[in-house]
C-alpha cells in the first residue's frame, strides 16, 4: 500500500443490514472496501487483492468455528493479514479460540461502538505497517 492510498479492508459478513451499515461506516473512515459473504469466496479475494485487514464475523454459512482464520494464517501468501472478528459471539471459549486461530482483535458487537471499531483497526492496521518498517 502506497502512503496516499487508502487502506484496503475485506469484510466478511452475511447479514445484508450489517454489510451495508459497515461499508457506509468504514467507506467514510476512509477505508476501500471489499465484501464476501463465504469463507471460500472471501479465501479467493484474500489471495487476489491482499488486503490491508480482514473483518470476520464468524457465523458465516459453512464456517467451522475459526477454520477461515486458521487456513489464512497457515498460508504464508497471506498470514500477515490482521484479521479483527467482529461477533455477536460473547461466550469466553468462543473469544480463546477466536485468538487462537490467529485473530488480531476479537471484538464483540455489543461492546463496542462503531467509532471503536474503527479505531481499533486504525490500530491494528498501523500496528502491522509498524513491524514491516
Amino acid at each position: 500500500m502506497s502512503e496516499d492510498a487508502k487502506p484496503k479492508i475485506l469484510l466478511m459478513e452475511d447479514y445484508p443490514d450489517l454489510i451495508e451499515f459497515y461499508v457506509g461506516r468504514l467507506r467514510e473512515a476512509g477505508f476501500e472496501v471489499l465484501v464476501e459473504s463465504d469463507e471460500d469466496q472471501g479465501m479467493e479475494t484474500v489471495k487476489k487483492e491482499k488486503p490491508d485487514l480482514i473483518i470476520f464475523d464468524i457465523s458465516l454459512p459453512n464456517d467451522e468455528d475459526f477454520k477461515f482464520i486458521s487456513h489464512l494464517k497457515k498460508d504464508e501468501e497471506v498470514a500477515r493479514i490482521p484479521v479483527v472478528v467482529l461477533t455477536d459471539l460473547s461466550g469466553e471459549a468462543d473469544v480463546k479460540r477466536g485468538i487462537e486461530a490467529g485473530a488480531s482483535e476479537y471484538l464483540i458487537r455489543e461492546n463496542f461502538t462503531f467509532v471503536e471499531v474503527i479505531d481499533k483497526i486504525k490500530e491494528v492496521i498501523q500496528k502491522v505497517k509498524n513491524e514491516k518498517l
